[in-house]
């Protein structure tokens, strides 16, 4: 999954001009839920709340959104396992194996864990997808600066976001031009690996250079004034905003019942 794809995506996606500003406070605000609940319930719920606008309401392909949910997934699964492995007490074995003459026990407390562990990043990774699919970066740049983001953090942003594509197609300049040259057996390619690395720093460094002697030549003061900054937003929609508040509270209170819940 490449970033011009994300990017495509938050273009053409269904949920594209609905107002960037309810979209940021609908997935940071249940992100902070996610993160402050104690029962894999309130994440749970949240996780497929975010699937179904992703999926549905978005229009966004299953195969695009399953591809982005591998990193989560693996990182749930080994949270899980190393979990229910060493942490609980020993008086409440829930299974246990051996494993060249060792034996290994898994405990209904560490299980638990590992389920809230990954039940939240579950939940926040698909808040932070619906945010990253449904909403072009330069519009989500305009709603981070309409909740008072202070302007460094959002020109830092903004700088960041332009230059990775920029290193990932000379990464993959590179790349190629060590696949044409034949280097093909894995010692070879750990040793241009490596010089890869140290050439995309050192050109990572040139380029920060250039960019700030470009910037200071255009009296670059801090402030990036684009046309969408000094736009005057319209007004938000009450309506909306209500719907928006009345479901994080509704999460809210849920995470408060069912807080210290286990499943097992």
């Amino acid at each position: 999954m490449s970033y011009s794809t994300i990017d495509t995506i938050a273009h053409t996606n269904r949920l594209r001009y609905i107002d960037t500003r309810l979209k940021v406070i609908f997935a940071i605000t249940t992100l902070l839920i996610t993160v402050a609940s104690t029962s894999p319930i309130t994440p749970i719920l949240i996780f497929l709340t975010a699937t179904i606008l992703i999926l549905f309401a978005a229009k966004i392909r299953l195969n695009i959104y399953l591809l982005l949910l591998l990193t989560p997934l693996l990182f749930g699964l080994i949270s899980v396992l190393l979990m229910s492995l060493f942490f609980g007490y020993t008086d409440s074995p829930l299974y246990s194996f051996e494993i060249l003459s060792h034996i290994f026990v898994l405990q209904k407390e560490g299980i638990n864990a590992g389920i809230l562990v990954a039940s939240r990043a579950f939940a926040g990774s698909a808040c932070l997808f619906f945010l990253a699919l449904t909403t072009p970066m330069t519009e989500l740049f305009t709603g981070l600066k309409w909740l008072r983001i202070p302007e460094v953090v959002i020109e830092l942003t903004m700088i960041i976001y332009r230059y990775i594509f920029l290193f990932l197609g000379e990464a993959q300049r590179m790349w190629l031009a060590s696949q044409m040259r034949g280097e093909n057996n894995f010692r070879t390619k750990i040793e241009v690996t490596s010089m890869m690395a140290s050439t995309l720093f050192l050109r990572t460094l040139h380029q920060g250079e250039k960019l700030f002697v470009a910037m200071n030549s255009r009296c670059y003061d801090g402030e990036t004034n684009s046309l969408s900054y000094r736009e005057n937003p319209k007004r938000i929609s009450v309506t909306a905003l209500f719907a928006v508040l009345l479901f994080e509270f509704s999460l809210a209170y849920l995470a408060i019942i069912t807080q210290n819940m286990a499943l097992i």
